[in-house]
């Protein structure tokens, strides 16, 4: 299992900067590290998700609270 990197905030951001900015901080990282990404909870967490996994990510909700959601990503290319 990786290492978590970083977390990286992408509240204060609507779409598509959101998904930009993820994608830029994925692009950074390592093959197979972790990132954990902080969203708004609602339609950003569907286009997060929907998005990253277009471009081959995994990735998975690991708390969700009322105001935010976290994804935990891993990049696999």
């Amino acid at each position: 299992m990786s290492a978590l990197t970083e977390e990286l905030d992408l509240t204060l951001y609507g779409c598509p900067m959101h998904y930009i900015k993820a994608r830029e901080a994925i692009k950074n990282i390592a093959l197979e590290q972790d990132i954990k990404l902080l969203v708004n909870t609602g339609n950003a967490v569907t286009e997060m998700l929907n998005s990253l996994r277009q471009d081959g990510q995994h990735c998975e909700i690991t708390t969700e609270d009322v105001l935010t959601t976290t994804i935990l990503v891993r990049r696999k290319r």
